[in-house]
Order: C-alpha cells, then sequence, then structure tokens
C-alpha cells in the first residue's frame, strides 16, 4: 500500500525515512518543506513519480543532490529536484503536475516580490513626504486678573470750613491753632497736587497773620480757613491670580496626508 501524503509528510524530518525513499535533503531543509504543505506536496508527487518509473527497471542512479535553491526568504520552502534520467528502456515520468506546480510557485513569488516592492516604495514615499507638526491637546489658559485697592503713599488734605479760631479770641493763640492744623495735616508727607495747594493756601495765611501780629491783637472775624483733615491717598490695581497654564502639545506626524495624526 502506498505511502499517504500525511505519512510522508510526517516522515521527512527523519533521515532514516529519507534515506530509504532516495530524497537527498540536509534535515534543514527537510523541516523547511515539511512546514510548507506546497512544497511537501511536489515533493510527495516527485516521491511518486519516481517509485513508479524505477518499479520495473534497474536502480537509478543514485541523486547528485537538489537541483533547486532553498529558497532564503522566511516562508518559502525548498522546491523538489527534478526527476532523475531514466534509462533508455524506462519511460520518462509524466512532467506535467511538476511543471505546474514549478510555474504555481514562481508566479506566486513573482508575487509577493512585486507586493513588496510596492510597499517599499509607497514607505520610502511617506517618510520622505511626512509632515511633521505640533498638535494642541490642551489648549493655553490665559492669565486672569482681580481688581485691588493699595495706598499709593501720598496723602489728601481736606477744609472743613469751620475755623479754628474764635472772635475775640486773642490773635497770637488763634495763629498757634492754625499753625497745629497746618502741622498734622500738611507737615512732613508727600500731598497730592490738589492737597499741597490747599496747604500752600494755609501756610501763606499763617505767614500773614504772624506778620500783623502785635501785643493786645484780638480776632474781629473768622476767616474761610478751617479745620484740616490727612487721608491717605488710594488707588485701584489690577493683581495676577497667577493662574495661567501653558498650552500642552505635542509633534505629530501625518503619512501620504491621511495616514498617522493629519490635520
Amino acid at each position: 500500500m502506498p505511502v499517504s501524503f500525511e505519512e510522508f509528510r510526517s516522515a521527512l524530518p527523519h533521515a532514516p525515512a529519507r534515506d530509504a525513499w532516495g530524497l537527498v535533503l540536509t534535515d534543514a531543509e527537510a523541516q523547511q518543506v515539511a512546514a510548507d504543505e506546497q512544497a511537501s506536496r511536489a515533493w510527495y508527487d516527485y516521491w511518486l513519480a519516481t517509485t513508479a518509473s524505477a518499479a520495473p527497471a534497474p536502480a537509478a542512479a543514485p541523486l547528485g543532490g537538489h537541483e533547486l535553491p532553498v529558497a532564503s526568504a522566511p516562508g518559502f520552502a525548498a522546491a523538489p529536484p527534478p526527476a532523475p534520467a531514466a534509462a533508455p528502456w524506462t519511460p520518462a515520468p509524466a512532467e506535467g503536475p511538476e511543471r505546474k506546480n514549478r510555474v504555481g510557485l514562481w508566479v506566486t513569488l513573482g508575487i509577493v516580490g512585486a507586493l513588496l516592492l510596492i510597499a517599499a516604495i509607497v514607505t520610502v514615499v511617506a517618510l520622505t513626504t511626512a509632515r511633521h507638526w505640533t498638535k494642541i491637546d490642551v489648549p493655553e489658559k490665559p492669565e486672569t486678573f482681580h481688581s485691588e485697592e493699595y495706598e499709593t503713599g501720598k496723602y489728601l488734605v481736606a477744609d472743613d470750613g469751620v475755623s479754628p479760631c474764635a472772635v475775640d479770641q486773642d490773635w497770637t493763640d488763634c495763629i498757634g491753632l492754625m499753625e497745629a492744623e497746618y502741622a498734622g495735616a500738611c507737615a512732613g508727607v508727600d500731598l497730592v497736587p490738589a492737597a499741597a495747594d490747599l496747604c500752600a493756601q494755609h501756610r501763606a495765611e499763617i505767614d500773614r497773620m504772624i506778620a500783623e501780629d502785635a501785643d493786645g491783637m484780638y480776632v474781629a472775624s473768622l476767616g474761610d480757613f478751617g479745620h484740616l483733615t490727612r487721608t491717605p491717598e488710594t488707588a485701584t490695581r489690577q493683581v495676577s491670580n497667577d493662574d495661567a497654564e501653558p498650552a500642552v502639545a505635542h509633534e505629530a506626524v501625518c503619512y501620504l496626508g491621511f495616514l498617522g495624526e493629519c490635520e
């Protein structure tokens, strides 16, 4: 009973079986053929053909080695060697199926090679034409502010219009009261322009009263100079809330206009 294809394929890795069948393959090549169903089928058909042709005739000369190299690319297995030359009295084995297998294998190899070439070209084009750009993941958060009141360091001075002096008061005593108002509100500080003008008017009035002072003088009537009140000047400014945050981004790449991260 002939050996089935499954038995043939499973026995290929074993050197004694290959020697008995006259198959010249190394262990590595046999493993590669056994792993590929198409290659195993080609070797099986070849073995059946050589076995059938050798049965009625003297033993054929041993093979000197397979003539097709084992493919080095991953996924391809060795193709079977051509049938040995038959003796003149032995009919040549049919070569139709073997030739078809070879043609099919080379067509497959050609298609795969073309696809690999196209893939390589597309890859090169994609890499050379790739567009790099900055993609914003989280937009920048601008800084916000709040209003704050603060003292400028200068002072305001107000006159209430009520004289610190009184009618019939001693003139010198009235000068002293005016001096006290001036010293408490105008002296030793930085004044805003309006306050400086007001204090200058009081200073001039006090100097006039000093120039007119004499024994026995008294206040006959009250003028327009009153009590002085000093307050710090305040202003409003915008103060940062310290809440600014930079944008979060990363470098993106777009290939061929539609692969990767494209805008």
